[in-house]
């Protein structure tokens, strides 16, 4: 058994060999056949003809080309980014100035150039990195018959009608247009003073023609509020084309003083008139003055307004009453010696617009005013004022359009109402 194993082992060791005698053989032949096989595999390792090289710098330098054209790209793009960031950052830098020192100037050339008082600013935003919000502010109208929302007051900050100037070196606003607003402004060495210049205006006299130049000093306190304004109007020649000519005079014509609660809102505001030139007197003599007192409760104001000389028919005790939106929700009105008494209750529609005013007198509804918007492109009146007047019995007989001034009434005994005449 042991000896049969051995002979078998012995024979597959033979066939082995002679299997691999015969592959070598196969290999040599070949070769001999098809010498290029060898070349073209020893090709990879070292180059033995021109070609093999040329193929080789060719493919190292396309890799190096575009090597360079990855390195190039990225580094345009990172110029790029960079680029963009510094710009968006010059943005929002300048908006941001913007949102800091603009308010300061809005609310000096309001209170320079209206006599309102203005009880609440809403603050300004900047809308993502370019836009600031509109500025919105509050004041305690006495139209108590115009439509829309005469209390509220809106400058548009992001429009076409908004130019501004700045110096960039000292970083300063120079100038400021609005359709509300037309003013330069000229700084000192006083942070807290403003000199501001109006437009100017052209007066044609028999005489010759003077330009007028109004321009203001405004104070501010250390919060940047205004804490007095003193307006002044220079007076000069004007030339033959209408330019301004020699400086003739300049005067003092009005001088407004502000006090506030620590909150901000406004707590006294007085007005002094000088008398001017014209009317024959001192240049500083002050012909009057209204001084406003305001105390608050809540979203409620009351305004006791003085004048001096004392006028009993128009100083009298003012109360207006805001929503939660500040909205207007009613005004009354006594003067000093009880001979006028208005008040006026607000109703609003859903875009918050006035839809009706109700005047009473006495605690009766006597007249309403209904306000109609029509806001498509063919309505020739956007705005439609119906006034309703009320007799005793609580009915209206008497209807007005104050639009086109036609009225009509209403028969008593059988409730209809009459043609528009």
């Amino acid at each position: 058994m042991l000896r049969n194993i051995i002979i078998i082992l012995i024979e597959l060791l033979s066939f082995a060999q002679v299997f691999a005698q015969i592959n070598q053989d196969t290999i040599k032949k070949n070769e001999n056949q098809n010498p290029i096989l060898i070349i073209e595999k020893d090709s990879v390792g070292t180059p033995t003809d021109s070609a093999s090289i040329k193929r080789q710098e060719f493919i190292r330098d396309s890799l190096m080309a575009r090597e360079d054209f990855i390195r190039d790209s990225l580094i345009a793009r990172e110029k790029f980014v960079k680029d963009s960031l510094y710009h968006r950052k010059l943005i929002l830098d300048s908006v941001s100035f913007l949102k800091q020192n603009l308010p300061m100037l809005i609310d000096a050339a309001i209170k320079s150039t209206s006599e309102e008082i203005i009880i609440y600013t809403k603050p300004v935003y900047i809308l993502g990195d370019s836009m600031l919000s509109d500025y919105t502010y509050i004041i305690l109208s006495q139209k108590i018959d115009a439509p829309y929302a005469p209390w509220k007051s809106v400058i548009n900050l992001s429009g076409n009608s908004l130019k501004i100037k700045t110096d960039t070196i000292n970083k300063q606003i120079t100038y400021l247009k609005t359709p509300q607003i037309n003013t330069s402004f000229t700084y000192g060495n006083n942070e807290n003073i403003v000199v501001m210049k109006g437009r100017s205006t052209i007066i044609r006299k028999e005489s010759g023609n003077i330009y007028k130049v109004p321009i203001d000093s405004v104070f501010f306190d250390n919060r940047g509020r205004v804490i007095k304004v003193k307006k002044y109007q220079s007076v000069y020649q004007a030339t033959k084309n209408y330019q301004k000519g020699v400086l003739l005079y300049t005067d003092i014509q009005k001088v407004k003083e502000f006090k506030y609660f620590p909150d901000g809102v406004l707590s006294n505001y007085k007005l002094i008139s000088y008398c001017g030139r014209s009317t024959g007197k001192e240049k500083n003599e002050v012909c009057h003055t209204v001084n406003y007192s305001i105390t608050k409760e809540g979203r409620k104001f009351t305004i006791v307004k003085k004048n001096e000389p004392e006028n009993v028919y128009s100083d009298g005790t003012f109360v207006y009453e805001f929503d939660d939106n500040f909205d207007l929700k009613r005004m009354d009105f006594n003067n000093s010696n009880n001979s006028l008494n208005r008040n006026c209750i607000v109703e609003l529609n859903d875009k918050r617009y006035v839809s009706r005013y109700l005047y009473r007198k006495n605690g009766i509804i006597y007249k309403t005013l209904v306000i109609n918007y029509n806001n498509k492109p063919e309505a020739k009146n956007k705005v439609e004022i119906m006034a309703y007047f009320f007799e005793d019995d609580g009915i209206s007989y008497f209807q007005k359009n104050l639009n086109t001034g036609k009225s009509r009434k209403r028969d008593k005994l059988t409730m209809k109402w009459g043609p528009w005449k």
